[in-house]
């Protein structure tokens, strides 16, 4: 969208450092009154965070149960939902000083960006919204780590852009031709080559495993390669295609390539069969119709998506809550 309206979208990505040790029950507790969450979820967040205890146990040997102190447990999934509540007003506090700021967070990977033709006008509001983001997070107990922080221009010109931020510790951070963000790399024209060039090396590096897993004495069959294959490749190669896969030829080659060769070992087949019959006798689908399935599920998901309002989801999460409150 902003290579059509021809502007230049600035991004800064930041990490926040050890995120489950670094939230303070007393502020989580506030924000939690300030949300006008029921009393008897609120004590049960207390309980959460301060009465654990840890057993361990060895060969039929249990030992006492010890208490520990941690402030957010990492083996359970509540512990994300407490986070992102804890940072819920991070967002609201960037949004309220800088109106063409936007932002976008998974967990602990925030961004930051904006998309304007004044680059370094842009420069200099995300240098202001890094400080007050830390400015922020000194004031919570949280931290981002400076060495993960970086800096991208997305834009479709030749011209190369060197500007950079210095953050309020006088760190600095310049302006990188390729970043990754959740495990996608984003280069600065967004072809996403750099991206399936990763895949397409990480996927080679696991075959060859797996190859030499298959040549071993323990002689696995077809269904059990099969099943290896699916779980540790494909999740690989497949992975976020809904974001780049648009039938490009030469991507699909280079992926068809390491497929038919894996369907070649698991059924011993010699270079000359047929890639069909191998795909029907193994019951894999054809790189291309995997791909093009998973982009029409994701399609359809948005639809769906798109049918609920925000404000409907409001009410399912405080119903949720009422209901784990009225129970507890």
């Amino acid at each position: 969208m902003a290579k059509s309206r021809e502007n230049t979208l600035i991004c800064l990505l930041l990490d926040v450092k050890e995120v489950f040790d670094h939230v303070a029950l007393k502020q989580l507790i506030k924000i939690l009154i300030k949300l006008k969450i029921s009393i008897n979820l609120i004590n049960w967040v207390k309980c959460f965070l301060q009465n654990r205890v840890i057993d361990l146990a060895f060969n039929d040997e249990r030992q006492k149960s010890k208490k520990i102190s941690t402030e957010i447990s990492q083996d359970s999934s509540i512990s994300l939902i407490l986070f992102l509540i804890y940072i819920r007003y991070f967002f609201s506090k960037i949004r309220a000083k800088f109106e063409n700021l936007q932002s976008l967070s998974y967990i602990d990977d925030v961004t930051l960006y904006i998309e304007r033709r004044n680059i370094d006008k842009n420069v200099k509001m995300l240098e202001n919204a890094a400080k007050i983001a830390f400015t922020w997070a000194e004031n919570n107990a949280v931290q981002f780590d400076d060495s993960k922080s970086e800096l991208i221009h997305f834009e479709s010109h030749k011209t190369t852009l060197n500007e950079m931020i210095i953050l309020l510790n006088n760190t600095i951070i310049k302006s990188k031709t390729c970043v990754r963000w959740l495990e996608v790399w984003l280069n600065r024209k967004l072809n996403f080559k750099v991206h399936v060039q990763t895949k397409i090396a990480t996927v080679t590096r696991m075959l060859h495993s797996l190859f030499r897993l298959m040549n071993s004495e323990w002689e696995l069959n077809v269904k059990s390669e099969k099943q290896l294959y699916l779980t540790c490749v494909t999740s690989i190669s497949d992975y976020d295609v809904e974001i780049w896969w648009n039938n490009q030829k030469s991507y699909l080659v280079k992926f068809r390539k390491l497929q038919n060769a894996a369907l070649r070992k698991i059924l011993g087949a010699f270079r000359t069969s047929s890639i069909d019959a191998m795909q029907i006798e193994v019951e894999i689908s054809s790189m291309k119709m995997r791909l093009d399935q998973k982009c029409k599920n994701y399609a359809i998901w948005i639809i769906e998506l798109s049918k609920n309002t925000l404000s409907e989801k409001e009410h399912l999460f405080r119903t949720y809550l009422n209901t784990l409150s009225n129970w507890i």
